[in-house]
């Protein structure tokens, strides 16, 4: 059973953001990026408990983050009984804690 996997709004701003960036590098790059998000989404409704549990966090509900293939990202992401909230395109080696705050 899939479940309904919704980005927050600041999730979708680094989305854009991103696309946006890489696309402005190499022309595909940024649909090459939005490709694998969309993949890392569609891994995460069809098997929710598939990435690695966040620690630590001060929140009910789990926190869990997948990596994305060919790209320097991790796909966060909160588990609700009936959905699943992306929370951060977080990049690997930038701020790693900064989406943290979006939790609350």
């Amino acid at each position: 059973m899939t479940k309904l996997v919704r980005p927050n709004e600041a999730a979708e701003e680094e989305f854009r953001y991103y696309i946006r960036r890489y696309e402005s590098e190499s022309i595909g790059l940024g649909d090459r990026l939005w490709s694998e998000v969309q993949a890392a989404i569609s891994l995460i409704s069809e098997y929710p408990a598939i990435g690695e549990a966040v620690r630590r966090l001060g929140v009910r509900e789990k926190v869990r983050r997948v990596p994305l293939r060919h790209f320097p990202f991790l796909l966060v992401y909160r588990e609700y009984p009936d959905h699943l909230e992306v929370v951060a395109l977080a990049h690997t080696s930038r701020k790693p804690k900064y989406w943290h705050g979006r939790l609350t």
